[in-house]
């Protein structure tokens, strides 16, 4: 009951930030989200003893993401906007890599320390861009997303509880089947198809909007698994308490992490 309620609350608040708000409004709530799954995922890999540089690794997201940002309103000069990014990361490798020299860190760990601290900023900071450049694509492209990842998370679920007989990742999610996930993924591409056909995304069209949903949601699945595999490394049940019920910030977007560059690439494409 706790997890419906939150979702209930949580969902028209953010439609209305999408659809009613300035998209700065948009971009800094998927900061805070980002930057807030990030310092979880920095905890999970202390616990698998990975002594990350958290505040290098912190600001090193944020400025990821204010790069990024930028980048959607620059979106004219695209070669212009990318250097601020590409600064921001030599910067963060730099710092990294700088942080076990001027700590107690020891050698052996040093490398594992490092790797983790720009690997979290790669695979969170890097990826929550994208859906900034949806939203500057257009708010629908962000509900788009939304009912991809939801859509497919509800048809694996209620397709792997009733047909669910072959197991997908026995050691990483042991609940996940392979019927649940072939039913995400057909029903998240008759989603997009519709989405393409109908008000979303008419622009689309049902065949792009239909490899949208497809490969879109691919991506979002594969997501949740690796995080489930970063949580079983480091002995969690849940990234976080964020919400009741929902876990940790980073339990909630994982699969918007991988699904929104898929979505956000196919856009720039159809674009042209």
């Amino acid at each position: 009951m706790k997890r419906e309620l939150a979702a209930a609350v949580a969902i028209p608040i953010v439609l209305a930030i999408v659809f009613y708000l300035p998209a700065l409004v948009f971009d800094a709530l998927v900061a805070a989200f980002a930057l807030a799954a990030l310092r979880e995922f920095y905890r999970m890999a202390e616990k698998t003893g990975h002594p990350v540089a958290k505040t290098v690794g912190l600001t090193g997201g944020a400025a990821a993401l204010a790069a990024l940002a930028g980048a959607t309103v620059a979106g004219h000069d695209r070669a212009a906007s990318f250097w601020p990014l590409f600064f921001a990361m030599l910067l963060l490798v730099f710092l990294a890599s700088l942080a076990p020299l001027l700590s107690s860190v020891t050698p052996s760990e040093a490398l594992a320390g490092a790797g983790s601290t720009i690997f979290g900023v790669v695979s969170i900071a890097l990826p929550a861009g994208a859906m900034c450049y949806l939203r500057a694509f257009s708010p629908r492209a962000v509900l788009l997303l939304f009912v991809i990842v939801w859509g497919c998370d509800s048809a694996a679920y209620y397709t792997g509880r009733r047909l669910g007989r072959h197991k997908l990742a026995p050691v990483v999610s042991p609940n996940k089947t392979w019927e649940g996930t072939i039913g995400g993924l057909v029903g998240a591409t008759a989603i997009g198809a519709a989405a393409g056909t109908w008000w979303l995304l008419p622009e689309l069209g049902p065949w792009m909007g239909g490899a949208a949903g497809a490969l879109a949601s691919s991506a979002g699945q594969v997501g949740d698994l690796v995080e489930s595999l970063w949580k079983r490394g480091a002995g969690v049940k849940d990234s976080g308490t964020f919400l009741p019920g929902h876990g940790g910030f980073y339990d909630r977007i994982d699969s918007l992490l991988y699904a929104g560059p898929v979505l956000a690439a196919i856009l720039m494409w159809s674009a042209k």
